[in-house]
């Protein structure tokens, strides 16, 4: 059993190092200049970009800026965000309730439509129930979730909210 543990915990570590990898490239995969996108409201000069590319340390090496994320990181400072110019642990803090939210939620529709779907499957072996299931299930874990958004968006606003709007006409 220990050794099990043991191996597993060994295995966060390169997820930990691609993780933190992943949301430090961020930084340099986004277009356009974070800096200037700070002082984007201001009339700003070369000298006055140059200071705060040495106040956000960008200036530095890569490794030497990849280091200090993961110490700040380490001792809770995500640095501070472009848009709002607010702490990202406070803007994190502030979203965290209505991601619950969401995730309570879809967790409920998951279960609401996974257990019945898995009894009829299992109790009706080899059906047309069983296969059509299946296959509900399958595209349920293989689809995209923003996309499902975007269907569900489609189908629940303008499809419904329209039958309904024509239904009250009429």
């Amino acid at each position: 059993m220990l050794i099990y543990i043991g191996r597993r915990v060994l295995a966060v570590v390169p997820v930990l190092f691609g993780v933190t990898l992943a949301v430090f490239s961020m930084l340099f995969l986004v277009p356009g200049d974070p800096v200037k996108m700070m002082l984007a409201e201001f009339v700003t000069m070369p000298d006055q970009i140059a200071q705060m590319r040495a106040q956000l340390h960008l200036d530095e090496p890569i490794l030497t800026q990849y280091g200090r994320f993961v110490a700040n990181a380490l001792r809770g400072d995500l640095g501070t965000s472009i848009r709002s110019r607010r702490p990202v642990v406070t803007e994190i803090g502030e979203n965290v309730g209505n991601t619950a939210q969401l995730a309570l939620a879809s967790m409920a529709v998951a279960i609401c439509l996974g257990v019945p779907l898995g009894l009829v499957a299992a109790l009706m072996r080899n059906s047309w129930l069983d296969v059509g299931s299946m296959l509900v299930a399958l595209l349920g874990v293989s689809m995209p979730s923003f996309w499902l958004g975007l269907l569900m968006i489609f189908v629940f606003s303008l499809h419904l909210a329209g039958s309904r709007r024509r239904a009250v006409a009429t």
